[in-house]
């Protein structure tokens, strides 16, 4: 369950008194939340220093780790002396004396590659005594499973009336403001809406492959010289699994969204004040009168059966079809 950051510090302020604070947190949360804001926040809890910049805690021994270069990835390293690496990271604490502060940011930890994950997978067997690792990410399920196993994750919630949304979140809102002035109801203008969502979603995953490919290239032309085929086999199987779960969670949201709309449509039917999408209230406000609540309940029964269907190994182009025929073309 989300909390609000006020709520979630709490918790973790009675879990540092009574001395069951745990060596590594996953904070996440939907753009918007901030997760920086709430980390530092926690490193004022747990050392009890009233600093309000992260640069006097780094002049203090904190470590914040990146994405860096164009491919913005979070790499392993080739050894401990390699800057801004997970290996010089887990080095960082490694050697710090108990008397420096031992706690380290990963700021967009699905940035992380596989090799990066396990590597730090490997630290968190057997932490450094004494240190605390806050992995801060907006989509969670780009990580391994097995890294989110390891961790404890701290959902956050978006500040009141706060919500910030992606390039493709942007543009299906778009789509859906547009719903209010174009003819519905037909075949014709529902599969117009699906390839529309399918647009989407297919300029999504190009970059994300994009995205993923140009970091694996220039792995490739790193570890050409020293690796055997089979390497570049087992890595080109990890790059398209990150793909898919990155994509996946990417999709995920879009269909988030998608039912949000359709959730404050059913909420203005029935006199709801609370709205998810507060800045769409008058659009959605239009359908809520041109549907009734029963055309309305079976569009949302048949957009939750599509998030389902989705999980599963349905066919994409023909789940979405189906689906939006049946939500907006009757």
């Amino acid at each position: 369950m989300p909390f609000k950051a006020d709520k979630a510090l709490d918790l973790l302020a009675r879990a540092h008194q009574h001395g069951r604070l745990g060596h590594a947190y996953l904070i996440t949360g939907p753009r918007g939340a901030d997760l920086m804001d709430f980390a530092l926040r926690v490193l004022r809890l747990v050392t009890g220093r009233e600093r309000h910049h992260f640069e006097d805690f780094q002049r203090e021994g904190l470590y914040i780790l990146r994405p860096e270069g164009k491919s913005r990835r979070i790499k392993v390293g080739d050894d401990s002396s390699d800057p801004n690496t997970m290996r010089h990271f887990i080095h960082h604490f490694q050697m710090r004396s108990e008397s420096t502060l031992k706690a380290g940011v990963i700021a967009e930890a699905e940035r992380m590659n596989d090799q990066a994950q396990n590597a730090f997978l490997r630290t968190l067997e057997e932490p450094p005594a004494g240190t605390l690792f806050l992995l801060l990410t907006h989509n969670p399920k780009a990580l391994l499973t097995t890294t989110r196993s390891r961790v404890i994750e701290i959902p956050l919630l978006p500040p009141e009336g706060v919500r910030v949304f992606t390039a493709y979140e942007q543009r299906l809102l778009e789509l859906l403001e547009n719903l209010t002035v174009r003819s519905s109801g037909s075949l014709g203008a529902a599969l117009a809406l699906k390839t529309e969502f399918q647009d989407i979603l297919e300029a999504l995953r190009g970059e994300i492959e994009r995205d993923h490919k140009e970091a694996f290239d220039k792995e490739k032309d790193h570890y050409k010289q020293t690796t055997d085929g089979s390497w570049l086999k087992a890595r080109e199987d990890q790059v398209d699994a990150a793909i898919q779960a990155e994509y996946l969670g990417q999709r995920g949201a879009l269909l988030d969204l998608l039912l949000a709309w359709m959730g404050d449509v059913a909420r203005q039917q029935v006199g709801g004040e609370h709205l998810d999408l507060d800045s769409f209230r008058e659009a959605t406000a239009k359908l809520a009168q041109r549907w009734t609540p029963e055309e309305t309940d079976r569009r949302l029964r048949v957009l939750r059966q599509l998030e389902s269907h989705l999980h599963t190994n349905v066919n994409e182009s023909l789940a979405l079809e189906v689906a939006f025929i049946q939500a907006f073309g009757r």
